[in-house]
């Protein structure tokens, strides 16, 4: 049978023989656009969470990588102060007579009415009349060192894990899409535009990947670094670890307030990515007919509006959530100068050492600036999840109805094929064909004929098992094509396309594409094939005869168009 057949009457001249769509070809479609409802942002960062299952071992392992990785840089600005005290001691010792005790010095002091230089003499370390400990101090500076290569090699180390269990999740997510690519039925493919379903499985598959890679490590360390941080500046000072903390609360409310703004624009930013692509395949694709009906002033018109749409709704979504690191860096000063005031007079008073004073000012710039990173990876999360989100839609399309565990056969095939009260309809609420009967005998041919939308091309895909009937059955042979799998009923017919369609490869490769899976076709049976279709003569016109390279449009060899 072939795909230019027409129904009968009994569907009605006229009827649409698909649902109506923007696209062109059939593949063309509706939008589909998930970016027209709210985005459901902790289900899909959850289902998403989900997917990192089988990765739970490396997971794991980075986490502890990043734990000692984090250890060894908060553990570094400790013991850099007590470097900066043994510089500190050292000086202030060399200027107090030698041969005393620091108890002494400090009576002294207080008897000369200095006891404001007591009180901060008090809060150190220092040995009357010696100098700065060069031994000591060398011995700290390289325990530092050794402190900071050891968090660089952990932490070299969980990013190359990350990149890993990143680009391991995002394959087995390809995967899938493609999958279900496979299991969707004709009737969505009719319904989205080919380069929207595109940019899903590209662009927005790419985007949640990079949104993995840039937070997930990040964000593992910038908690790891929070946490231990905090533990440090309650350790040193727990009133400047308060004071810092203060800061907080408004952080969060800041980051909270952007984020909230920033979520429909990203979800619209993605949303407008697939429309532009869909408009750009479409215009690509059949740029021909676009120049032949001098439609380019309405394609380009076409693609200035949906470029300034994403470039609208993309300004929007990172202007605002661009203001939380400015937002996060004026609290972060704010912090910076309280501490560094209240430590300095907490230095004075004997409190603390000048040393705890500046690992407190590093820690408290260790603990805003992955705040800060938090923050920032908002912007990030909320495009990956919104590009997450469309994954999923695809993923959750309705599939095809399965076909039977154990498929009916047909052997050996005769070809008769029977509607027997066959009713089907792309919309349930304009009916296309009712209650239709309709027998072709093998050998016999038929032709169904009538105007454009009369439904021609959906008896074949009924035959084809493209769309299931909505009432009645087909059968081949007296066998129901539901009790047969589609590989099965397909392999059994013979289907000749309106569209000509070309992979890319050579013309040999192209011509035994429908070659049955596991049948072999000797050379002189291919060539009495190609003889018999009137190919031969053609091809051995060409330079490279069978082995010339078609490009995936075709556009290489003449498919038999003219033009008057």
């Amino acid at each position: 049978m072939s795909d230019k057949t027409t129904t009968p009457s009994a569907t009605g001249a006229g009827a649409p023989a698909r649902p109506p769509r923007p696209g062109h070809g059939p593949m063309g479609g509706g939008m589909g656009m998930p970016g027209e409802k709210a985005m459901n942002f902790r289900a899909t960062l959850a289902r998403f969470a989900g997917r990192l299952r089988p990765e739970r071992m490396l997971i794991g392992l980075i986490l502890v990588l990043g734990v000692v990785s984090v250890a060894a840089a908060v553990a570094g600005p400790k013991i850099l102060g007590e470097a900066t005290n043994v510089i500190f001691d050292g000086i202030i010792g060399k200027q107090l007579p030698a041969g005393i005790t620091q108890d002494q010095a400090i009576q002294g002091l207080r008897s000369q009415g200095q006891d404001d230089i007591a009180d901060m003499v008090s809060g150190t370390n220092v040995v009357p009349g010696d100098g700065i400990d060069f031994t000591l101090l060398g011995q700290i500076l390289l325990l530092v060192a050794l402190v900071y290569l050891a968090s660089f090699l952990f932490g070299w180390l969980q990013g190359r894990l990350t990149a890993i269990v990143v680009q391991r999740t995002a394959r087995t997510l390809r995967a899938d899409a493609e999958a279900k690519l496979n299991r969707l039925p004709l009737s969505y493919f009719d319904r989205n535009q080919r380069g929207e379903i595109l940019s899903r499985v590209t662009n927005d598959i790419d985007n949640v990947s990079q949104t993995m890679q840039q937070t997930l490590s990040q964000l593992v360390t910038a908690v790891l670094t929070v946490i231990g941080v905090l533990a440090m500046m309650f350790w040193i000072s727990p009133l400047l670890a308060v004071i810092a903390l203060i800061t907080v609360p408004l952080s969060i409310v800041i980051t909270m307030m952007i984020a909230k703004r920033s979520k429909p624009q990203f979800t619209e930013q993605w949303a407008s990515t697939g429309r532009l692509n869909g408009h750009v395949e479409e215009m690509f694709t059949g740029h021909t007919l676009v120049k032949v009906y001098g439609h380019q002033a309405t394609a380009l018109e076409d693609f200035d509006r949906e470029n300034e749409a994403l470039y609208g709704s993309s300004f929007r979504a990172q202007a605002i959530s661009g203001t939380i690191q400015p937002a996060m860096g004026f609290v972060a000063n704010l912090n910076y100068v309280i501490v560094a005031v209240v430590g300095g007079l907490k230095v004075a008073n004997g409190s603390l050492t000048l040393g705890d004073v500046q690992a407190f000012i590093q820690y408290s710039r260790q603990f805003t600036q992955p705040i800060t990173q938090i923050a920032s990876m908002m912007n990030l999360l909320q495009s990956g999840v919104a590009s997450a989100e469309r994954v999923f839609d695809l993923l959750d399309a309705q599939e095809q109805t399965l076909d039977p565990a154990s498929g009916a056969s047909v052997s050996p095939v005769r070809g008769r094929v029977a509607f027997e009260d066959v009713s089907f309809s792309y919309d349930p609420e304009r009916p296309l064909i009712e209650h239709l009967d309709l027998v072709v005998e093998p050998g016999q041919t038929v032709a169904i004929v009538g105007p454009t939308g009369a439904g021609k091309t959906t008896l074949v895909n009924l035959v084809m098992r493209f769309y299931e009937v909505g009432g009645g059955r087909i059968t081949l042979d007296g066998v129901d094509t539901r009790e047969m799998t589609r590989d099965e009923l397909r392999q059994d017919i013979g289907m000749v396309l309106q569209d000509t369609w070309l992979f890319g490869g050579t013309i040999e490769e192209n011509l035994r594409y429908g070659v049955r899976e596991g049948a072999t076709v000797d050379e002189a049976a291919f060539r009495a094939a190609t003889e018999a279709t009137h190919v031969d003569s053609f091809v051995r016109t060409l330079p490279d005869g069978y082995a010339t390279e078609l490009d995936d449009e075709g556009g290489s060899v003449s498919a038999g168009r003219s033009s008057s």
